[in-house]
């Protein structure tokens, strides 16, 4: 089954491959207005980045947060929380698009959860705080005055729906739960809560499944199978999702049906495959055991019957 599976799993890792290396980063990025930074993070959700500049004497940090595939139906935020990891306590930086096509760039701290992210003062000084909207990608520049001159700093970054120019409460599953972590200024070493949770659940996962023999193993491979099978038409569903906030042509479209279609064929034809080869072997190993059996039989037969002869 494993041979067969094989072109399969080698085309799915080709086209990843693929994708992955015209995949955006930090590292190759270029900011259009000149400026420049010492050093740059991929944040792991949300299409998000962070680049920043790191003064030691002043104590203080130039960061430029970018979130990319947004649109001007939404607001996004990048945050240091110095009490707690989280939204509560949160010092954010919040942009969005207004009505009359101007940016707006400002500071809200967050006390709840049922936040509007109305405007006001932080916990730390903020200067030169401004943002941008080209190409559906939103950048919030700012310098900031570390607390304390902390140089590991817990972050929050989110992005949420604009309704008549007023921030409107974000998703609250899925990447947006967990969009939060901490960042070094220094060595630049950053850790998110979220994916070390999701880390730990997989683990738990593997270590409760049963044997092939238990009773319950059954209902592990309904439950298995569910998740895995979820997961790939989610993908597919969100790719379509990110055409229509890309604003994409609909070749685009056009052309991505025909991979999935292309994908699905060969998914098909493998399972037939791979199905027809399991119930060979589950004939043949069925026709075998039953001639074994019969031979038994016969010898046990044979040999009793050359008994009751010598007797």
């Amino acid at each position: 089954m494993t041979t067969v599976s094989s072109p399969m799993l080698f085309l799915c890792v080709l086209i990843s491959l693929f994708f992955s290396s015209s995949a955006q980063t930090c590292q190759s990025y270029t900011f259009s207005s000149n400026r420049q930074f010492s050093s740059c993070s991929d944040l792991p959700v949300l299409n998000s980045y962070l680049h920043w500049t790191y003064s030691p004497s002043a104590g203080s940090v130039q960061i430029a947060y970018r979130h990319t595939g947004v649109t001007t139906s939404n607001w996004v935020a990048w945050a240091i929380n110095p009490t707690s990891q989280g939204m509560i306590g949160a010092q954010a930086l919040v942009a969005y698009q207004q009505s009359n096509g101007s940016m707006l760039a400002y500071t809200s701290p967050v006390t709840s959860v049922s936040t509007s992210l109305a405007e006001g003062n932080l916990s730390f000084q903020v200067s030169d705080l401004l943002a941008t909207f080209d190409n559906n990608e939103m950048t919030i520049f700012a310098t900031i005055e570390l607390p304390n001159n902390l140089t590991t700093v817990n972050q929050v970054w989110q992005v949420g729906p604009v309704d008549q120019s007023t921030p409107r409460s974000h998703t609250t599953s899925g990447d947006n739960i967990n969009s939060k972590g901490s960042l070094n200024f220094l060595s630049g070493q950053t850790t998110t809560t979220g994916n070390s949770v999701q880390r730990r659940r997989n683990v738990l996962a593997l270590l409760l499944r049963p044997n092939k023999d238990h009773k319950y193993r059954f209902y592990w491979n309904i439950y298995h199978h569910s998740i895995g099978y979820s997961v790939i038409i989610l993908s597919v569903i969100n790719i379509f999702k990110g055409f229509d906030i890309l604003q994409l042509g609909k070749n685009w479209k056009r052309a991505y049906i025909g991979i999935i279609v292309f994908l699905g064929f060969n998914f098909l034809m493998l399972e037939a495959i791979t199905w027809n080869i399991v119930l060979k072997r589950r004939s043949r190993s069925s026709e075998k055991s039953h001639h074994g059996v019969n031979g038994v039989n016969g010898v046990n037969g044979y040999y009793g019957d050359r008994s009751q002869e010598v007797v």
